[in-house]
């Protein structure tokens, strides 16, 4: 399968997101007796009475479709082919959307790959995640994401019954998403040693805690990413670009994890902090 033919297959994968929520007072069983927790309260589908999540009492939920809706108009309106995808956790307590965008898209460096541009959404009912909206980049034969530090690319709000992204934001990664086009290709070309190597995965797999051997870091983690990068070495060269997807790479597929949902997440903030500090070897 050719990487354009892996671009044409991509579908839309629906889920039911708009479904009613209630936030109800919390309530307890003690003995065969029902206790009012005076302190939290509940969100449950209103439709199904499934129990979502808890919370404070000052908690105000986002809906998924006050998140979802809005971004889907807008993609409707740019009038360019994509796709969405709905991922659906927890019965709804977590809401993961893709709009992938077919036709604007790029060669990536090694050209051995289209990267198309993508907008993710996240919320969540149970406080897992809060409302996140990212736009950057997606490798389509590897289904690697494509980390950007820029701000206007990344949105994140706590839960506090609005939502006040703005739309602009979404014409403008846009751009910025283009410009990668020149920034990845420059990354290709730039060779990197092994202690710069090293000091990236450090920080990445850091630990407050040493392990036996006195390092401060998951060395299951650490290892799994100097694995990474030993394939994509082989398959595109020593270069930043090739460290770039080792980390991606690693970002996107975690393996044996209790939620990859939030691993992802977790570990693609770690990548987005490094990348935004002055001395990071991608700026």
């Amino acid at each position: 399968m050719n990487h354009m033919t892996q671009l044409a297959k991509l579908i839309d994968k629906p889920a039911e997101y708009n479904f009613p929520i209630e936030t109800i007072p919390m309530k307890g069983m003690c003995d065969d007796k029902l206790i009012n927790c005076d302190d939290r309260v509940m969100i449950i589908r209103s439709d199904t009475e499934e129990y979502l999540g808890n919370h404070s009492k000052s908690y105000r939920p986002v809906t998924h479709a006050t998140v979802l809706d809005p971004v889907i108009d807008i993609a409707d309106k740019m009038k360019t082919p994509y796709v969405t995808q709905i991922n659906m956790i927890d019965n709804g307590a977590m809401m993961e959307a893709k709009l992938i965008f077919k036709e604007i898209c790029f060669d990536d460096p090694a050209m051995q790959d289209y990267i198309a541009f993508q907008i993710t959404l996240r919320n969540s009912y149970n406080g897992v995640w809060s409302v996140m909206i990212s736009a950057d980049g997606l490798r389509l034969w590897c289904m690697n994401g494509c980390t950007t530090a820029d701000s206007i690319a990344n949105y994140r709000q706590k839960h506090n019954g609005h939502f006040n992204y703005n739309f602009d934001h979404i014409k403008h990664s846009v751009e910025l998403f283009r410009n990668n086009e020149p920034r990845f290709r420059e990354w290709y070309n730039t060779a990197v040693v092994s202690d710069e190597v090293d000091r990236l995965f450090s920080k990445l797999t850091w630990t407050p805690k040493p392990t036996i051997d006195g390092r401060y870091r998951n060395e299951t983690q650490y290892q799994k990413l100097q694995q990474h990068w030993g394939d994509y070495c082989h398959n595109i060269g020593r270069n930043k670009w090739a460290l770039y997807n080792a980390v991606t790479h690693w970002i996107s597929h975690p393996q044996n994890v209790s939620s990859t949902n939030k691993t992802t997440v977790e570990r693609n903030s770690k990548m987005l902090s490094y990348m935004s500090k002055p001395d990071s070897m991608f700026n």
